[in-house]
């Protein structure tokens, strides 16, 4: 672990500048910056504008400019941020060299071709200057002298931080923030009964590689990986620059790291003058309205392990927005794989975690009359069991938490069915329900992943861990009546239906489940059976019909189903390692 009263380097894996919102008041610009545990969202504060594009603009009166197009790349040299879906005007951003002498970087364009856009969003008008025909265009642009230091820098920050994949190059350091130190204290108390590092490099190499597979090596996901690892590798290496920099703050150890972006061929200078940290262990990423099934438009919302909540995190494009929505879930998949190697240290290998993550729940709560909503759950796969973690009970961070969770279900007694599209509840996409047999709240739960990927992922590990589970168990007795005696029905993984006799143990019938033909039931106490029988010498093949009673049906129903599931996956060639 680290030492917690000291100062720690954090590598800034990615980073850009991106319009926050609270809800209520006008949306503002921040930078946000990922690392390979938090989410940082700095807010800016112009302290000092002295000139933009190598010299000094006073004039704030709309101008008209015609730009042409560049004879080899056939753009206009410029880019552009912001849109009526923003919440911004559009604004200049980027100019080429070209067009330094007619364009300002902060300049907001007012009309195209004398055609008023300020009510086009991003990407409406990037396809109106797409669409321009001929070699040039006419704009109309007003100097925003409020807007373009944020522009100066944000210019600047992309190009250093996408500049080399090297680590140490765009290094920044910050103090921990209170919940970390509060959660690295809770790790090291609670997780007393077995050694535990939070940083392994040795080990952290070897698992990031086995995630980096040849089908996603040329994906953005792959570099993330790839950053993450020389992140985790750099920590000898930043042990001195560490201690140095510790000297240095001595005094200072109250007051906000701050970021500023110096250029030599603009002298603005951008203070960050609020700083809030966000860590990602446990934390999920949602594009939903909170409680809703109504999505945001290129705009999204962090949560975190504490219960606190980002600001809804608004993007230019929805492109940006997924990109970034990836790369933050790719650090929160890291940090969660490498909490469920820690906690598997303690446990029995009979025990092991195996899945966990974040769904959210449809709940309609019957006492009130409120409409639907949706509440966040977390759920692990542990062993043969499948634990719940909702009514505000958080994640699991040591094994002793598992002791506290009180919805812990047979994974064999779960029933798993994916809502194809007519049968969805509302608009919300990639659902499932989940029916056990004994929660006396919940009988069917319905859930929801905001991803394909994510539902995915889940039926892969979920099937996984059936597998795991069946051959674990290997056979389930249930007392029941057949024909008028009492008896037991035994439920194999390799022999399939057995029919025992309470009282002398003789076997009144056998069949494989390859016998089975179909099977039915009325929703009480009764189920029917159908077998195919191996025909004896000149006889035909038939079928034998029969009828069995049994008190817990639904949880029969449940095993049959989960025996049958892994017979047919046993059939497919090494679907389950």
């Amino acid at each position: 672990m680290h030492d917690r009263h000291q100062s720690y380097p954090i590598e800034v894996l990615f980073e850009d500048h991106v319009t926050l919102s609270d809800g209520r008041s006008k949306p503002h610009l921040v930078l946000l910056q990922l690392t390979s545990e938090t989410l940082i969202i700095r807010r800016l504060k112009i302290t000092q504008v002295s000139s933009i594009n190598d010299k000094q603009v006073q004039t704030i009166i709309p101008r008209n400019v015609t730009l042409k197009r560049h004879p080899t790349t056939h753009s206009f040299g410029f880019s552009i941020k912001g849109g009526s879906d923003t919440g911004f005007p559009v604004l200049i951003s980027r100019v080429v060299y070209t067009n330094a002498h007619l364009l300002h970087v902060g300049d907001a364009i007012l009309s195209i071709n004398n055609e008023n856009i300020s009510t086009l969003t991003h990407d409406e008008v990037i396809q109106k200057l797409r669409d321009t025909s001929g070699d040039q265009v006419n704009l109309i642009v007003k100097y925003m002298n409020d807007m373009a230091p944020y522009l100066s820098s944000a210019s600047a920050t992309a190009r250093s931080s996408f500049s080399s994949l090297m680590p140490m190059t765009q290094t920044s350091y910050t103090l921990p923030t209170s919940h970390s130190v509060r959660l690295r204290r809770q790790q090291n108390r609670m997780s007393a009964e077995y050694p535990s590092r939070y940083h392994r490099p040795g080990k952290q190499q070897q698992r990031l590689s086995l995630m980096l597979s040849d089908e996603r090596k040329d994906t953005d996901e792959y570099e993330l990986l790839s950053r993450l690892l020389l992140c985790e590798n750099e920590n000898e290496r930043c042990r001195h620059q560490l201690e140095t920099f510790a000297k240095e703050q001595k005094q200072q150890t109250d007051s906000i790291a701050t970021l500023v972006d110096e250029d030599d061929e603009d002298s603005s200078t951008v203070d960050y003058v609020s700083v809030h940290e966000y860590s990602l262990l446990y934390a999920y990423v949602t594009q939903y309205i909170t409680g809703t099934d109504k999505l945001r438009t290129n705009s999204f919302q962090l949560h975190t392990l504490d219960g606190s909540q980002s600001g809804i995190i608004i993007s230019d494009t929805s492109a940006q927005q997924h990109l970034w929505i990836s790369r933050i879930n790719t650090i929160i998949h890291n940090l969660t794989a490498r909490t469920i190697t820690e906690l598997n240290q303690s446990l029995l290998s009979s025990e092991q975690v195996l899945y966990a993550t974040w769904m959210h729940e449809r709940v309609t709560n019957i006492n009130q009359n409120r409409l639907p909503e949706w509440k966040p759950i977390f759920i692990v796969m542990k062993g043969s069991d499948l634990y719940i973690f909702d009514d505000n009970k958080p994640p699991p961070i040591c094994s002793y938490d598992f002791i506290c969770c009180s919805r812990i279900y047979p994974i064999v007694e779960i029933l798993i069915e994916v809502t194809s599209s007519k049968y969805l509840q509302d608009d919300r996409q990639y659902c499932l329900t989940l029916t056990v047999s004994n929660d006396l709240i919940a009988n069917c739960r319905y859930f929801n992943f905001e991803t394909k990927n994510g539902l995915d992922e889940f039926l892969s590990n979920w099937q996984r861990s059936l597998y795991m589970s069946v051959y674990a168990v290997k056979n389930r007795a249930f007392g029941c009546i057949y024909q008028g005696q009492i008896c037991r029905l035994v439920i194999d993984i390799n022999n399939g239906f057995e029919m025992y006799n309470n009282e002398t143990n003789v076997m009144l019938w056998s069949f494989t489940f390859e016998q089975l033909q179909s099977s039915s039931d009325n929703g009480r106490d009764k189920i029917y059976f159908e077998f195919k029988r191996s025909p004896l010498p000149n006889e035909s093949e038939s079928t034998i019909k029969i009828e069995v009673q049994c008190q817990h049906l639904r949880i029969l129903i449940h095993v049959i189903n989960a025996f049958l599931t892994i017979k047919l996956i046993g059939k497919r060639d090494n679907t389950i390692d």
